[in-house]
C-alpha cells in the first residue's frame, strides 16, 4: 500500500511540473525587422513610375558631372535602359545628398509606393577615378554610376541588375 501511496505522489509531482498541453497551434517566429538607413522622407504626393528609354543617340557620356548641390531631391522621372529591374508601379523617392566629416558625398535614399513602408539606402559616392556608389546600409555593394548636375537638378545613372541601367532625374526641394 505504502508503495501505492509514493508511486501516486509521485506521479502527482511529475504531473505538476509538466506544461499543460495546447491547443494553439505553434506560432511563427517574428518577421524580421526592415532596415532604416535614414530618416528621408518621400514626398508622396510626387509618384513616379520607371518608363522604358526611347532609343535615342544619349549615352552615360551625355551625363557630364558638375557639382551636387547638398540638399533634398525629388525623383521627378525614371526610366529603363537595357534589362533593368526597377520596380513596379509608381513610387515617391527622396534623395539627401550630404557630406559626411571626411568630406565624403553621402546619398540617403528613401523609396515608396502609395501604401508601403518606405525603403531606404545609404551610400557614399566617389568621382574618381571613375564614379561610383558605394552602399554602406540598406544594399551591398559598389556599382558604376554616371551623373549631371546644374542648378536645382541632379541626373544620375546607376546600374540596376546585371544588364542594365536606371536613369534618375531629380529636381531639388525649395
Amino acid at each position: 500500500m505504502r508503495t501505492h501511496l509514493y508511486f501516486l505522489g509521485a506521479l502527482l509531482a511529475l504531473s505538476a511540473c509538466t506544461q499543460p498541453a495546447s491547443n494553439n497551434a505553434p506560432q511563427a517566429p517574428p518577421a524580421a525587422p526592415a532596415i532604416v538607413c535614414n530618416t528621408v522622407a518621400p514626398n508622396m504626393a510626387r509618384m513616379v513610375a520607371v518608363s522604358d528609354a526611347v532609343a535615342t543617340a544619349s549615352s552615360v557620356s551625355d551625363l557630364r558631372g558638375g557639382r551636387i548641390a547638398p540638399g533634398v531631391y525629388d525623383l521627378a522621372s525614371a526610366e529603363r535602359h537595357g534589362a533593368a529591374t526597377g520596380w513596379d508601379g509608381a513610387h515617391a523617392v527622396a534623395l539627401e545628398v550630404s557630406e559626411d566629416q571626411t568630406g565624403a558625398v553621402v546619398f540617403n535614399w528613401a523609396s515608396a509606393a502609395s501604401s508601403a513602408a518606405p525603403d531606404t539606402w545609404t551610400a557614399t559616392f566617389a568621382e574618381t577615378p571613375t564614379p561610383t556608389i558605394t552602399y554602406t546600409c540598406g544594399r551591398i555593394g559598389t556599382v558604376p554610376a554616371a551623373f549631371a548636375a546644374q542648378g536645382d537638378g541632379l541626373q544620375l545613372r546607376l546600374q540596376d541588375g546585371a544588364d542594365g541601367q536606371l536613369q534618375l532625374t531629380f529636381e531639388r526641394r525649395a
